[in-house]
């Protein structure tokens, strides 16, 4: 495996006003603060929803009063910002609570498309379910001790460099570790595995290996739902990411992702 990443710099968080988003937001400044990195808070502005505002056939349910209405564009873009200074605000109060820089910029694109350009040169991207494709439903509430961090480990140089970040925030007293083990057969398992404790050292022993076949997309929901797993490290070329899939994914894991870049 490869040695650890160069110096993490900045931390960027993709945000809405959403539930979803104040709970990624609180794990990527932890995260940020352990680190000594720069956090940047992105607040998306979905261009799909915003063209959607207006048609005479779209009609918004407010889950509060249950009432039904057109979707109104001028009200919209008023709650959008109206949306991007309450979370400016929310990210200037954990930064100072944390003692760590930050910034705070607005994006606009095609969220199903084009979100994982909205990092732009941070090295890692904290991403949730925000937008139209958030659920109702509330996000799992935080742990009581320590934040529990999952790292997806396969056979290719980039994994090992999500494997070195995880291994950081470990050291630091951040997080507890789990290793997801993913490989194609018996032979490529033990071989990881080897290789994951070599990497591991003294933290191997504090630290749960589980093996994961190759079909991540399909076993690693039930792992995050089986062990808590507040936040997933992903390497950026992982196909959970696959823009076709991506928010499939995000939705089946419950839990936002941090992608290595």
């Amino acid at each position: 495996m490869n040695d650890a990443p160069a110096r993490i710099r900045r931390i960027a968080v993709a945000l809405d006003a959403s539930p979803h988003s104040l709970r990624g937001l609180a794990l990527a400044a932890h995260i940020a603060a352990a680190l000594g990195a720069e956090i940047e808070g992105v607040f998306i502005e979905d261009t799909e929803l915003l063209r959607s505002a207006g048609l005479p056939f779209l009609r918004e349910v407010r889950v509060t009063t249950l009432g039904e209405s057109t979707l109104d564009a001028a009200r919209l873009e008023r709650e959008l910002r109206a949306g991007a200074r309450r979370m400016r605000t929310q990210l200037e109060r954990s930064a100072a609570e944390l003692g760590i820089a930050w910034s705070f910029r607005v994006w606009r694109g095609d969220l199903a498309a084009e979100i994982l350009a909205a990092a732009v040169d941070a090295e890692l991207f904290a991403l949730a379910r925000i937008g139209r494709f958030a659920p109702l439903r509330r996000p799992r509430p935080p742990r009581a001790a320590g934040t529990l961090i999952g790292v997806l480990v396969e056979h290719h140089p980039a994994a090992s460099r999500a494997l070195a970040t995880a291994i950081a925030l470990g050291r630091r007293g951040t997080a507890n570790l789990i290793v997801v083990l993913q490989a194609a057969d018996v032979d490529e398992l033990e071989s990881l595995r080897g290789q994951t404790l070599a990497e591991l050292g003294d933290l191997g022993a504090d630290t749960r290996l589980i093996a994961c076949d190759a079909d991540a997309a399909a076993a690693l929901p039930a792992i995050v739902a089986r062990t808590g797993i507040d936040l997933l490290l992903l390497d950026a070329a992982s196909g959970l990411l696959a823009r076709p899939s991506l928010w499939t994914s995000l939705e089946a894991l419950d839990c936002p992702v941090l992608i290595g870049r």
